[in-house]
């Protein structure tokens, strides 16, 4: 039998969608035993320090992860001052070869050289900006702490 298209009649409209996999509140994280101690306490854990923990850590990850390519970039961008020994009056090197260069010159390490105090930049920008983006979210789902026809002051009280 084919599905109709279109409207559904008056009255029998469906049920909304369930929520996201990522917004249930149920409580059943779980660690799967990988970390005892933290398996106990994890429902007592905060809604917002989850959103700004996750935040964060996403953040400073990506950050690491894209670092060798900010540190090529700084490089280029430093090639015609020649203010870096070794880059100066080279000619444009691509991105693999500038990678070879700098593991052949200074180690694989100084790919990611400067990438801490990124994180320590990066840390709060990224908590903030997706602790904001879940709370908008929220907001704009209906289920956020404004649930009074979305005004301010009808209901006072935040859900998290």
């Amino acid at each position: 039998m084919a599905e109709r298209s279109g409207p559904a009649p008056p009255g029998t409209e469906s049920a909304p969608p369930p929520p996201a996999w990522w917004r249930k509140t149920d409580n059943t994280a779980s660690t799967s035993g990988a970390i005892p101690w933290l398996a106990a306490p994890l429902y007592a854990i905060p809604e917002t320090t989850k959103l700004l923990l996750c935040g964060g850590v996403a953040g400073a990850f990506s950050k690491t992860c894209t670092a060798p390519l900010a540190r090529i970039t700084i490089l280029r961008q430093l090639q015609s001052t020649g203010a870096v020994a070794g880059w100066a009056g080279t000619a444009k090197v691509g991105i693999v070869p500038a990678l070879a260069k700098i593991i052949r010159e200074e180690g694989v390490r100084a790919l990611w050289k400067g990438n801490m105090v990124t994180v320590i930049q990066r840390l709060p920008y990224s908590s903030i900006n997706f602790y904001l983006y879940e709370n908008i979210m929220d907001f704009l789902e209906g289920e956020g702490a404004f649930k009074g026809g979305g005004r301010p002051g009808v209901k006072s009280g935040v859900k998290r």
